[in-house]
């Protein structure tokens, strides 16, 4: 896929779309340092130029991006691994069964970022470990919240 792309490609928008874990760093408001966190409610426009998430209204990835909007989200899967930087705007909480902010980064820059001669043959997985209709019930809240 090559470095320096402005925008995700369309099989990267495809695995955006699709329940996949999404490595998220932000830069802490208080000491400077890259924060690492990891994230799943992850929605891409279909031209690639923006990404959505969502937290929990408390998360300190929301504090930190709004005290310092530069993201970079780390995407493992479409054969490679991959740097999206962006700077995020978070919304103002949003009422649910629980309590949420949505972030919206603006793509700026899409570099694949695997190793010389490495190649992606498995794409992580995952599975929620709580009950299991208010795993759905929460997906679909955040998923309707993510298509504005």
């Amino acid at each position: 896929m090559g470095k320096g792309m402005d925008k995700l490609t369309p099989e990267l928008v495809e695995l955006l779309n699709g329940e996949v874990l999404v490595s998220l760093v932000t830069i802490d408001k208080d000491s400077k340092e890259a924060d690492l966190g990891v994230i799943s409610w992850v929605k891409a426009s279909s031209d690639g130029t923006k990404v959505k998430f969502a937290l929990g209204h408390k998360a300190r990835s929301a504090e930190n991006i709004q005290a310092e909007p530069s993201v970079t989200l780390g995407l493992i899967g479409a054969g490679s691994c991959y740097a999206v930087k962006g700077k995020g705007t978070v919304s103002d909480i949003k009422d649910g069964t629980m309590k949420y902010r949505i972030v919206t980064v603006d793509v700026e820059s899409v570099d694949d970022v695997i190793f010389y001669g490495g190649k992606i043959t498995t794409e992580p997985a995952y599975e929620k470990t709580y009950d299991a209709d208010l795993a759905k019930k929460l997906d679909d809240e955040v998923y309707e919240l993510l298509k504005d």
